[in-house]
């Protein structure tokens, strides 16, 4: 395991029924090319593949009324 610097928040995961993935603490999303997308302390990842800001969630899953499979399923 890697340390951390003092300043730096641990990140954490949380799924959001019917919507992004939020994850919060200091985090970078970047590119296969290593590009940064987003940095900062909170960031909310695409689930549905409808969002126009791949990988970042832009709200679209909320228009298209995207639900969970483990939600349809039970």
């Amino acid at each position: 395991m890697t340390e951390r610097a003092p300043d730096r928040l641990p990140a954490s995961v949380t799924v959001y029924p019917d919507g992004p993935l939020v994850v919060r603490g200091d985090v970078e999303v970047r590119e296969l090319d290593g590009e940064t997308v987003s940095a900062g302390r909170t960031v909310a990842l695409c689930r549905c593949g409808r969002s126009a800001l791949k990988p970042l969630c832009d709200g679209s899953h909320k228009v298209a009324q995207v639900a969970d499979a483990r939600r349809r399923r039970g």
